[in-house]
């Protein structure tokens, strides 16, 4: 399976936003040009693999959550609509969100479902 450098783009972007760096704070920290990461995330260029790993390790992600869509076997949930809609709250509604999901995962249990 070929890999979509497109929807990893895509994702890094996402992801990104999500910890609130902009482009220029995102390549301090990788240590590389703007131009280069702007270019990987319109999927023009394609990062090296120690650089998809610098950029999961940024991001505070695993490598599975930039590469789910490419993998075989990915236990990750960067895919998922409830993971979207975590990455569009702020951290206050996230803590609230996270805990209503595991209350009510409690309850599905507890009917057998």
């Amino acid at each position: 399976m070929a890999l979509d450098y497109t929807a990893l783009g895509k994702r890094i972007s996402t992801f990104r936003n999500a910890s609130g760096l902009t482009q220029e704070q995102f390549c301090e920290k990788l240590n590389v040009s703007r131009k280069h990461i702007s270019q990987i995330e319109a999927a023009i260029s394609r990062p090296s693999l120690e650089t998809l790993v610098d950029i999961a390790n940024i991001l505070n992600i695993s490598a599975d959550d930039l590469l789910v869509d490419s993998l075989a076997h990915s236990a990750s949930t960067a895919d998922s609509e409830i993971h979207r809609l975590l990455l569009d709250c702020n951290a206050i509604e996230q803590e609230i969100l996270t805990r209503m999901v595991k209350e009510m995962k409690a309850i599905l249990y507890g009917l057998g479902v």
